[in-house]
């Protein structure tokens, strides 16, 4: 018997979540969960901090920021188990704080982690605090459970995850300061899977003219045409296999070098395409350039998905966990896609 789709299985799916919410409201106002008036009611007060909540910058930031670590860490692939941490009631002696995830790496170590947006308006100034209160809550509840805490922190000017152990950067008075360079050299996010992706510029779109159909330049300098092919290239060499054309139409489109086009080709019977050029503002004298951190490059394709300027549209974001996976096991012995890979490791790992 085939397995049920998609539809199926959330046309079936049990509101578990919606009702448990639903049974806290009803205990907190006394109001039977049978009372004619009580689904208006919750209804009508759910309403209220909704909107207050869709209002809470903060709160849209930081919780969108968790779903993009989530997705994050599932696009790079590199772990056994991965699981959201701070649901449910917690009963304990002390004042613990559950973190938000708790990750099985491959080599079968665990963290907790717990996911903090930053964002400062200098650039340059970018560090961030936690309290001494809230991290020993986070640390207590690590310590409970047997498993080493991690902070994953996002420095959202710089599009650039850094997963640190907290201990590295708690003052005396127990509180934690840390900027976002020091963040990096201790940076752990490498275990995860992220890596720095190098390849041979430039990277070359060229979409071709369909030349059976009519095409033209308007007096305006618009160029009208229908596409007959999109081909991809790595310098002047034409990518064709499947997976090196991928990979290169993510590098192209979510990586750091910047585009230049559309520019026009032509010839004696008029437009036959465009072609857009990525490359590095200045090219190094090695033969390839760093075009971005895995974790950089997925968390710009989750910003097309979640932000329309200045405003969160979604908090949730799809994961691609095919787009990294293939690294892995690259035959860079015969692709046409120049490739190196650097995994930067911190400079005094933990235990």
């Amino acid at each position: 018997m085939a397995p049920p789709n998609n539809r199926e299985t959330r046309r079936k799916s049990k509101a578990f979540d919606l009702l448990a919410l639903a049974a806290a409201f009803a205990k907190e106002k006394n109001i039977s969960l049978t009372d004619p008036l009580f689904v208006d009611r919750f209804v009508s007060d759910a309403a209220v901090r909704l909107s207050e909540a869709l209002d809470d910058a903060p709160l849209m930031h930081g919780s969108r920021t968790e779903k993009l670590f989530e997705a994050t860490v599932l696009s790079l692939g590199r772990y056994r188990l991965f699981k959201t941490e701070d649901v449910g009631r917690v009963h304990a002696s002390k004042s613990y704080r559950a973190p938000d995830f708790r990750i099985v790496l491959n080599d079968g170590v665990q963290w907790l982690v717990e996911v903090k947006n930053v964002r400062r308006e200098n650039p340059r100034n970018q560090r961030t605090t936690m309290s001494a209160a809230y991290l020993a809550s986070l640390q207590t509840y690590a310590d409970a459970v047997g498993t080493p805490l991690r902070l994953a922190i996002f420095w959202s000017r710089w599009n650039i995850w850094t997963i640190i152990a907290p201990e590295k950067f708690r003052r005396a008075n127990g509180d934690l300061r840390v900027a976002m360079m020091d963040a990096i050299v201790a940076n752990e996010f490498v275990r995860l899977g992220d890596m720095t992706i190098m390849t041979t510029p430039p990277l070359r779109l060229l979409i071709e003219a369909d030349t059976a159909k009519p095409s033209k330049i308007g007096q305006d300098g618009l160029a009208e045409f229908v596409i007959g092919s999109a081909r991809m290239f790595s310098g002047d060499i034409e990518l064709k296999n499947l997976r090196d054309r991928r990979l290169a139409e993510i590098l192209f489109l979510f990586g750091e070098w910047p585009c230049d086009g559309p520019t026009a080709i032509m010839d004696e019977n008029g437009i036959t395409g465009v072609e857009f050029v990525a490359s590095p503002e200045e090219p190094s004298d090695q033969g390839f350039d760093g075009i971005g951190w895995a974790s950089r490059i997925f968390s710009r394709y989750f910003s097309t998905q979640t932000v329309d300027g200045d405003k969160i549209i979604q908090l949730n974001g799809q994961p691609v966990p095919t787009w990294f996976a293939p690294l892995a096991k690259w035959d860079f012995e015969h692709s046409k896609l120049p490739l190196w890979l650097g995994h930067i490791e911190p400079s005094d790992p933990p235990p």
